[in-house]
This record gives structure tokens, sequence and C-alpha cells, in this order.
């Protein structure tokens, strides 16, 4: 009885040993996963999609009718769907689950949200997971101008004034095991932004 015991102890260590190795393995992997945004669609501001705007250098805010009406209300709301593509470079099988994802202007967040997907990732394979979010712009177009504001997401190209950021976990035994710290999708998500305006208006 006692070396069945015994027996059973050890192979209870080994058995907790290797989870925490797999654990670790799959939450270091998530660092080296390659992370690109794909498109950003259904973009709205104040209600309106972004076919509402004129561009010419800058932003009409003759287009937007609403735009009065949000500020009265102090909840002006740009919208959009982000469209991220992860790819497992590493021979790690990485099953994510939850990820939390993070949108900043000017080094401030401005946008947290969450995602609850499955995703089973092993070498080579890639998935796309769109990403929802509503942003309220009043604070900061408070401070800098609703045009300027308006300017600066729509038509900057540089200098990281959006940034996205992601926050993945992976799920074992039931339990998420999330990625310490932020990880930077795209530093320049404004360019991003800038791109898929000029091709709705195009």
């Amino acid at each position: 009885m006692k070396k069945i015991g015994l027996l059973v102890i050890v192979a209870t260590v080994f058995i907790l040993s290797g989870c925490a190795l797999n654990q670790k393995a799959q939450i270091a992997a998530l660092g080296k996963f390659n992370y690109d945004v794909t498109s950003v669609n259904n973009m709205r501001i104040a209600g309106r999609d972004i076919n509402s705007f004129e561009t010419n250098g800058g932003v009409s805010l003759s287009s937007l009718p609403g735009i009065a009406m949000a500020l009265l209300t102090k909840d002006l709301p740009l919208e959009a769907t982000v469209n991220l593509q992860m790819t497992n470079p590493t021979s790690t099988v990485t099953k994510i689950n939850e990820f939390k994802y993070l949108i900043e202007m000017g080094g401030k967040p401005l946008f947290e949200g969450s995602v609850n997907e499955n995703i089973n990732l092993a070498q080579g394979q890639s998935m796309v997971v769109p990403l929802s979010f509503r942003a309220n712009l009043f604070g900061v177009a408070k401070e800098k101008g609703i045009e300027k504001v308006l300017s600066d997401i729509f038509t900057r190209n540089s200098d990281a004034f959006l940034a996205l950021k992601i926050k993945p976990s992976v799920k074992i035994g039931g339990k998420n095991y999330f990625y310490p710290g932020y990880i930077t999708v795209d530093k320049d998500f404004g360019r991003s932004i800038s791109k898929a305006v000029g091709r709705s208006l195009n």
C-alpha cells in the first residue's frame, strides 16, 4: 500500500510539473506570435458612417450634422471593428482563450475591451479575430478641439498617436493565464484607420 501511495504521489508531481511547463511554454509563445491588423471595418463617428466625411487634407464638420448634438450630450463615439490576425510561428501548440485589448491615444487609454475566443493554433497557423470598440472622444475633443482630433485620427500617418495593444491568455485546467503585460500590436494604429478611411472614400 505504501508503494502504491508513493507511486501516486510521484505521478501527481510529474503531472503538475508537466502542466506548469506547458503553461509557461504557451504563455511565452504568445509573446512570439505575429499580430497584424488586416482591416478596420464599419467605422462610424457620432453615429455616422465615415463616408459622411469629405476630406481635402482635413475633415469637414459640415458633413456631420450629428457632431453638434454629440458635443452637447458629451458623447462623441468613435466605433469600428478591427480585424486582428494572429499567427503562431513557434513549435508550441497554443490555446488562446480570453484576451483583453487596449486602444491608446497620445499614450493615454481611450478604450479597453475583452473578447472570448477558443483559438487553437499550431505552428504556422493563423486566425483572424474581430475586435469591436466604441470610444468616447469627447474628453480629447474638448481638450484639443474637435477638428484637430478628427484630423489627427483620420489623416495622421506616424508618431504613434493611436496604438493598439492586447493582453492574451491561455486556458489550462479551466483557468485563464494571462500574458504578463500588454503586447503592442500596432503602435501606429492611426495609419490603419487612415487606410480604412481612404478605401471608403475612394
